[in-house]
């Protein structure tokens, strides 16, 4: 909650769908066995496997096993190159995780939105990837400095700022276009 929320527990209940009060309990250390349902909530959320959480050398040394979302952006001469979009951004991650889930349930076809007629996982990864992110591709193109993906697996600072707001952008964007994509109540956070 600390690491992804900056210890906001309101937005981690909104994101996990787990209640704040349980949320707050655990993270006050008042409630130190959580109940399976709600370690499985947590787990579904982060993408973590759930005996992440009974694990004590994970737990005492802070590490979290992934990183985040894995996407490719185009490189010319290559098949990718390979970003990874930090959980602090779980905005963003959450867009493009049921984006894709979305994208995938349709057959493969050229008039298929972003993603066309594309089978390979790859692929569809690199056109989500590259659609979603180009606003920030495009500022780049005015940017001579470091380029925003060398810096954005830092959980912290601008980046993950940058990252989570591109996400609120595309809830916002993609609520009206796409129904269902993202869960109610979620828009409610952005203001």
């Amino acid at each position: 909650m600390d690491d992804v929320h900056d210890g906001n527990l309101l937005e981690a209940a909104a994101h996990s769908g787990v209640p704040y009060a349980t949320l707050r309990e655990i993270h006050a250390g008042r409630t130190r066995r959580p109940s399976p349902e709600v370690l499985e909530r947590l787990a579904q959320a982060y993408r973590l496997p759930v005996d992440w959480f009974s694990n004590q050398a994970a737990v005492d040394d802070g590490t979290v096993p992934l990183a985040g979302w894995v996407g490719f952006l185009p490189e010319a001469g290559g098949c990718g190159r390979r970003i990874t979009i930090p959980y602090s951004a779980w905005p963003l991650i959450r867009v493009l995780v049921q984006l894709e889930q979305r994208l995938r349930d349709q057959p493969a076809h050229p008039d298929r939105p972003i993603v066309g007629s594309a089978t390979d996982p790859r692929e569809i990864r690199g056109r989500l990837t590259t659609f979603i992110l180009q606003p920030l591709l495009a500022a780049n193109a005015f940017d001579a400095g470091e380029r925003w993906w060398n810096r954005a697996s830092a959980d912290d600072g601008p980046p993950a700022v940058m990252l989570r707001d591109l996400g609120r952008f595309w809830e916002r964007a993609l609520a009206s276009l796409v129904p269902g994509l993202v869960p109610a109540g979620s828009l409610g956070e952005v203001a």
